[in-house]
C-alpha cells in the first residue's frame, strides 16, 4: 500500500490560489518555504485592505488547517499593508523569528 507524499510547494499554490480568489485586498501572496519546517506553509500576503496598523508587531496567524494523516501541515499567514511591505523589502521592518524572504515564490491576480 503507496503512502501519498505531502507536497508542500502545491499545497502552497493550491492556497494561494484560494486566497488570491477569495479576499479582493490580496495584491500578492508570497509562499516563504526558506527556514520553515517541511510541513509548513508560510505566506505573506500584501493586502490593500488591512488596516493601517505602522507600530504592531508582525505576527502570523496560524489557519488553523492541520488534518492528519498522510497530508498533515499547518499554514501560517502574515497579511501585511502595502507599506508594510515597502519597508520589510527595504529591510527597515523585520519579519518573525525564523522567517526570511529567500527563495519566496510570488503569486499575484
Amino acid at each position: 500500500m503507496s503512502v501519498a507524499q505531502f507536497n508542500r510547494e502545491e499545497m502552497a499554490r493550491w492556497y494561494a490560489d484560494r486566497h488570491l480568489n477569495t479576499d479582493p485586498g490580496i495584491r500578492t501572496v508570497y509562499y516563504l518555504p526558506a527556514g520553515a519546517p517541511d510541513r509548513e506553509i508560510r505566506f505573506l500576503e500584501i493586502n490593500d485592505l488591512m488596516a493601517v496598523r505602522e507600530n504592531d508587531p508582525l505576527e502570523p496567524i496560524d489557519f488553523g488547517v492541520d488534518i492528519g494523516g498522510a497530508e498533515s501541515h499547518t499554514l501560517l499567514v502574515l497579511d501585511v499593508t502595502p507599506v508594510q511591505w515597502d519597508r520589510i523589502h527595504a529591510g527597515a521592518l523585520p519579519l518573525p523569528d525564523g522567517w526570511s524572504l529567500d527563495n519566496a515564490l510570488s503569486f499575484s491576480r
